[in-house]
């Protein structure tokens, strides 16, 4: 036999050696598979392969035998098509859970912004029976004070409910003065740029802005109202006619 026909002989004779070894290789993978779903390893046979496969001829004789009450307990789904239905139903509940728990955030947001404000409040209450102790310390009591005789006569010439009218009045007046006095000075050691910026923002509280520009001193409000003409040279003046003195 000529040796090119030997050698060709050869060839075919690894490649059929590799293809029956390559289809053994695969029987017995598929000999592992069938003997694992017939033992229910792991209860792979009877929860995932029975419930699919069991009116499927030929498949149907590895599956694991199962009774009717053991697969209703076991696995509650006829078909892949009621597995996918559920999962979708799930999906729908994380979803509207998820939204649940959103709108519990928002509640909690909502509950922490009215917590700083109601601190904003209570520090507002402190300041105020700071600068009510201190009326009493200065104008009732102070040095510098009228005769404490005075108030005394004063306020018993009067009416009980006129009397406590007019002592939240002149409270309510010293404490407004005095904050507006603390922002004058605020905005006054800041850059005219930047408080001029600031007060531009309160547009629609014009009334605020000329009290806190009454309180600087002449320089102060001078720079920030020149600052302002720069932003906006018509709000600059309602500001000046408001700060005008009056006849």
């Amino acid at each position: 036999m000529p040796p090119k026909k030997k050698e060709n002989e050869g060839k075919g004779l690894s490649k059929l050696n590799a293809i029956i070894f390559l289809i053994m290789i695969i029987v017995v993978w598929l000999g592992i598979f069938v003997f694992l779903i017939k033992l229910d390893v792991g209860g792979f046979g009877s929860s995932v392969m029975y419930p699919l496969f069991k009116d499927v001829p030929v498949i149907k004789e590895i599956l694991p035998e199962v009774d009717d009450k053991e697969e209703i307990n076991g696995y509650p789904y006829k078909s892949l098509a009621d597995a996918i239905k559920r999962i979708k139903e799930l999906e729908l509940e994380v979803q509207e859970l998820t939204e649940e728990a959103d709108k519990y955030k928002e509640t909690i947001a909502d509950l922490q912004s009215e917590v700083d404000r109601l601190k904003i409040f209570e520090e507002d209450q402190a300041s105020f029976n700071k600068i009510k102790q201190q009326f009493y310390d200065e104008v009732v009591f102070g040095d510098d004070a009228i005769d404490y005789e005075n108030y005394k006569v004063f306020y018993e010439s009067i009416e009980p409910e006129r009397a406590e009218e007019l002592y939240k009045q002149v409270l309510q007046k010293y404490f407004f003065d005095e904050r507006y006095r603390e922002l004058a000075d605020v905005y006054s050691t800041m850059k005219p740029k930047k408080a001029a910026a600031a007060l531009y923002e309160m547009t629609g509280d014009l009334e605020k802005v000329v009290a806190i520009l009454n309180n600087m001193d002449t320089k102060d409000r001078a720079n920030i109202l020149n600052a302002l003409s720069d932003v906006d040279a018509v709000f600059c003046g309602k500001l000046t006619v408001m700060l005008a003195p009056t006849n």
